[in-house]
């Protein structure tokens, strides 16, 4: 059985990626977490310098939640009806990347499903704050960003970005294989030399990423002297790529990626979804 861990605030961006994850699952048996994280006048668990709200303010801010929680599922249960499904709740007081890592924790979640508002106010970044402290700060568990206007359709092509920089790990590519098996997808492997050509550690670990991968049909792509953002976005945008995908073990990597202000054009990666598997040295991923 999966178990896939939902955040929701309730809003059109949230549902949306909960649609695309009840879609996408369809024909999978799975349970599937709703998590609302709110917080009260500001107050936070054991925050010795915020003054606690009143027992009745808090009671009624939680009651609020699970309500609107318990309308949400039984909305999900009419519109989706499947058997294969079965819902549970999460609602605390707490903020909202605190409560998810507490989660993913505690009770080994496969994936986690989040929306993403797609370009925001500022322009020069790709994702939301509280998109951004998710994918920076949630580890050990593989997360999918859906943008708010991408509804589910089928995966053919997903294209892995790598720098061929750190030695793969089998455990880190088990859920992208996982998921070429269930879609049938092909899998397009690309490296962006901004300064051109593979050092010799970088071949090396190209290597083992072929040893790995050697149940998996996949294609290798570089793109040379050309900025990551802008060559990722590049390659998908003229192939018609249906998700990025990334294995980030350092966040400089990723804060290239993401928010590097000479493209105030990042937002058009939320064109198609993107899989960030995240990890540390010390990650404990799930079925690895």
């Amino acid at each position: 059985m999966k178990k896939i861990l939902l955040p929701t605030d309730f809003s059109d961006n949230s549902k949306n990626a909960i649609s695309y994850a009840l879609n996408f699952y369809k024909d999978d048996i799975c349970e599937f977490t709703l998590l609302n994280a709110y917080q009260v006048n500001e107050y936070e668990q054991n925050n010795i310098f915020i003054p606690i709200p009143s027992d009745a303010f808090m009671q009624q801010k939680k009651k609020n939640s699970e309500k609107n929680l318990s309308i949400l599922i039984q909305e999900i249960k009419m519109r989706y009806p499947n058997t294969n499904h079965t819902f549970r709740k999460v609602s605390q007081n707490q903020p909202l990347v605190d409560l998810l890592k507490r989660e993913v924790r505690e009770y080994s979640y496969d994936l986690i499903v989040i929306g993403t508002q797609g370009i925001t106010n500022l322009k020069d970044v790709a994702y939301g704050t509280n998109t951004i402290h998710i994918l920076e700060d949630v580890t050990n568990c593989p997360i999918f960003a859906i943008p708010s206007h991408v509804k589910f359709s089928k995966i053919r092509e997903i294209v892995l970005a790598t720098g061929f920089k750190t030695v793969p790990q089998p455990k880190e590519f088990f859920f992208i294989k996982e998921l070429i098996s269930k879609t049938s997808a092909e899998l397009r492997i690309l490296n962006i030399a901004e300064m051109g050509g593979l050092s010799a550690q970088q071949e090396k670990n190209k290597r083992v990423l072929i040893q790995i991968l050697d149940d998996v049909a996949y294609t290798f792509h570089s793109l040379a002297h050309v900025s990551v953002p802008i060559g990722i976005y590049c390659f998908t945008e003229s192939r018609g790529s249906d998700m990025i995908t990334f294995i980030n073990k350092k966040h400089s990597f990723f804060q290239n990626v993401l928010f590097n202000p000479l493209y105030k054009n990042l937002g058009n990666y939320s064109k198609i979804p993107v899989l960030i598997i995240q990890t540390s040295e010390k990650s404990n991923l799930k079925n690895c």
